[in-house]
C-alpha cells in the first residue's frame, strides 16, 4: 500500500515542479531586452550627473549588483536607472544614455534593463574567472581590489554571472558592453583575453555569439587630452579575434579636462548614445526616437539639433555594398549647444540608385542623383542637399582599391599595379556586391604577365585573410583571364555571386598588371575573338568557362589560350 501513495506523492512533486517551471517561465518577459555591462572606471562612471540627467524613463531599469545605501538599493533588486547605475562610488556613465536612447527608439512594450559590474583601474583580469583570485591575491590594497572586495564579494565575474541569471528569470539578455583598457593599455594580448571573457560569459549564461554581441568602446583619444590612446589599436582589433564584436568610436568625444582618462559628462552621453545606435542597427532598427515616444525629459535638448553644417561633393563615385556617407561630412549644433559629428547618421534619398540604409545595393552599375537628408534623432529634418554618384564595380581609382596584404600600389595614370612578393590588392564592398545576374567576370591586361605568380581571389566575406575565397590563376603571357560566377568553387564550397565582398589580385613574386579592363558580362566569351588554329605557345590554356586545362589532354574542341581562341581537332 506505500508504493502507491509514494507513485501518488511523487507524481504530485513532479506536477508542482511542472507547474512552478511553467509559471518561471511565463515570469520571462521576451520584451524586457537586457544587456550585461563590465569594465573599469568609464564603465563604472566618471563624470557627476547634472539637472539634465535626473528624469528617467521608467521602462529603463537597472539591477542592483551590489548594495546601495544612498539611494537605497538591495543586491539582486530591479529599479529605475536613475545615477548612480552601476556601484555606490560610480557616477554618470555610458550606460545612462545607452539605455535612454534606447528605450526612446524601441516600441513602448519594450523595457530596458541593464546589470552592470565595474571597478575604476581594474584590470581585465578581474573578469577572468580563472585569473581574478591570483590578481586580487597579488594586489589586494589597489582601489579596484577594495571595491571588488567591498561590493562584489571579491570575485567582479562571478557577481556578474550570478545577477545576469537573476536577471535571465525576468527577460532576456541581448548583448554585451564593455569599456576598459587603460590598465592594459596597449597589451596586445588582450583582445584574446576579452574574447576568453566573452566566451565563458556565453557558456555559463547559455548563450549564442550569434544572438549576444559584444559591443567595446574606445578609450579617451589624444586630442582630446588621453594618456591612453594607444590601446585604441587593440580595441579596433576586436572583430578580428571575436566576429560578433563591434568597436564603439570614441572620436571627437571631450575629456574632463582634470585627467588623461576620463570623459566629460558630455563625452559619456555622446559615448552612451553610440552604444545604443550599434544595438540598434544591429537589431535592423532605425537610429530615430519611436514616432509614439514622447520624449518630455529634461534631456531633450541633447537629441534636437538646431542647425547641421554639411559638407557634400557635387559629384562622387562609389563601388556596390559601400556606405556611400565616407566622404561626406556632417556636424550638428544641438539644443544644449553641444556639437556632435553626425556624418554616421545622414539618410540617402535616390530615385536612380538602390540604397538601403546608406548602402548601395544595385546590379548594375550605372550614375543617378542622390538627396542627403539630416534629421536629428528626434526625427526633425534640418538638411537637405543632392549629389551625383557614379557606380562602378571597379574603378581605377586608389581611393576606390584596398592593399589587404604586403606592399602593393596602384597608379591612376596608366592604371598599373606594382606589387611585390606576398601582397594582395583589389575592391572591397563592405556590405557586399550582388553580381548573380551576370555570368563572367573578364579581366583584360594591356600585355601579357611574365611570370605565373598571381592569381584573382574573390572571397565571400570581409576576411582577405580567410582560407574560404575562389582562385583564378593568371597565366604567364596571358592577356584575358575569364571567371565564370557560376562556377567558383574551392576546396568543395561553392563562392556566391549573390554576395562578393572582395575582388583582389595576390602575388608570390614581384609582378606588374597593366590593366586594359575588368569588367562585368552576360556576353558569351566564345565571341570575344576569332578562332585562331595555331595556338599561342607558353599560354595557360582555358575551356570556355574559363576553367584552366592542361594542354597534354586537351579534347577536340574550342579552347581559350592568350587571349585568343584556338581549336583542337
Amino acid at each position: 500500500m506505500k508504493r502507491p501513495i509514494l507513485a501518488i506523492a511523487m507524481g504530485a512533486l513532479t506536477l508542482m515542479g511542472a507547474t512552478q517551471a511553467q509559471k518561471a517561465n511565463a515570469e520571462v518577459d521576451p520584451n524586457f531586452y537586457i544587456y550585461l555591462c563590465f569594465g573599469q572606471s568609464n564603465m563604472e562612471g566618471n563624470a557627476q550627473w547634472e539637472s539634465i540627467d535626473n528624469s528617467v524613463d521608467p521602462r529603463f531599469k537597472m539591477l542592483a549588483t551590489c548594495n546601495f545605501s544612498s539611494p537605497s538599493r538591495t543586491l539582486g533588486k530591479w529599479y529605475v536607472a536613475k545615477c548612480p547605475i552601476v556601484s555606490p562610488v560610480g557616477k554618470l556613465g555610458p550606460t545612462d544614455y545607452f539605455g535612454r536612447t534606447m528605450v526612446a527608439a524601441l516600441p513602448a512594450d519594450v523595457k530596458v534593463g541593464v546589470v552592470a559590474v565595474a571597478m575604476g583601474g581594474s584590470p581585465i583580469e578581474m573578469f577572468d574567472k580563472d585569473k581574478y583570485q591570483q590578481k586580487l591575491n597579488q594586489n589586494p590594497n589597489e582601489w579596484w581590489a577594495q571595491i571588488a572586495k567591498n561590493h562584489y564579494g571579491g570575485n567582479p565575474y562571478g557577481r556578474l554571472i550570478d545577477m545576469a541569471k537573476k536577471a535571465q528569470e525576468s527577460g532576456v539578455i541581448k548583448g554585451i558592453l564593455l569599456h576598459q583598457g587603460c590598465s592594459n593599455n596597449g597589451d596586445p594580448n588582450w583582445p584574446n583575453m576579452v574574447k576568453k571573457i566573452y566566451n565563458d560569459m556565453l557558456t555559463d549564461l547559455g548563450l549564442s555569439a550569434d544572438s549576444v554581441p559584444l559591443f567595446v568602446g574606445e578609450t579617451l583619444r589624444q586630442e582630446n587630452g588621453g594618456s591612453c590612446y594607444g590601446h585604441n589599436v587593440q580595441v579596433d582589433r576586436m572583430p578580428s579575434v571575436v566576429p560578433t564584436s563591434h568597436v564603439i568610436s570614441s572620436e571627437g568625444l571631450p575629456g574632463n579636462g582634470q585627467d588623461p582618462w576620463h570623459f566629460s559628462a558630455l563625452g559619456y552621453r555622446i559615448l552612451g548614445k553610440r552604444y545604443a545606435f550599434a544595438a540598434l542597427e544591429l537589431m535592423g532598427k532605425e537610429l530615430l526616437c519611436d514616432t509614439a515616444y514622447n520624449l518630455t525629459y529634461g534631456y531633450k535638448n541633447f537629441y534636437l539639433a538646431k542647425s547641421v553644417n554639411m559638407e557634400v561633393p557635387e559629384s562622387m563615385s562609389a563601388m556596390p555594398g559601400q556606405y556611400i556617407g565616407h566622404n561626406i561630412s556632417a556636424t550638428a549644433t544641438f539644443k544644449d549647444n553641444h556639437k556632435e559629428d553626425v556624418s554616421g547618421s545622414l539618410i540617402f534619398n535616390s530615385e536612380d540608385l538602390v540604397i538601403n540604409n546608406g548602402v548601395l545595393s544595385p546590379k548594375y552599375e550605372g550614375s543617378g542623383a542622390v538627396e542627403v537628408i539630416y534629421m536629428d534623432f528626434l526625427r526633425n529634418e534640418l538638411k537637405k542637399d543632392t549629389t551625383m554618384l557614379d557606380v562602378k564595380f571597379f574603378p581605377f581609382k586608389q581611393e576606390s582599391l584596398t592593399l589587404f596584404k604586403g606592399n602593393a600600389s596602384f597608379t591612376e595614370a596608366d592604371s598599373t599595379f606594382s606589387m611585390k612578393a606576398t601582397s594582395q590588392i583589389g575592391w572591397a564592398y563592405d556590405a557586399g556586391a550582388d553580381m548573380s545576374d551576370y555570368k563572367y567576370l573578364v579581366i583584360k591586361l594591356k600585355e601579357p604577365v611574365q611570370k605565373q605568380s598571381c592569381t584573382v581571389r574573390i572571397f565571400a566575406q570581409n576576411d582577405a585573410s580567410s582560407s574560404s575565397y575562389f582562385s583564378k590563376t593568371i597565366g604567364k603571357n596571358d592577356t584575358m583571364v575569364y571567371i565564370d560566377l557560376n562556377d567558383m568553387v574551392r576546396s568543395g564550397r561553392k563562392i556566391s555571386p549573390s554576395h562578393v565582398c572582395i575582388v583582389s589580385f595576390y602575388s608570390t613574386a614581384v609582378v606588374t598588371l597593366k590593366m586594359e579592363d575588368i569588367y562585368l558580362t552576360n556576353e558569351d566569351i566564345t565571341g570575344i575573338e576569332a578562332i585562331n588554329n595555331d595556338p599561342v605557345e607558353n599560354a595557360a590554356t582555358y575551356d570556355l568557362l574559363g576553367r584552366q586545362v592542361h594542354q597534354k589532354i586537351l579534347r577536340p574542341g574550342i579552347y581559350l589560350k592568350g587571349g585568343k581562341k584556338i581549336l583542337i581537332k
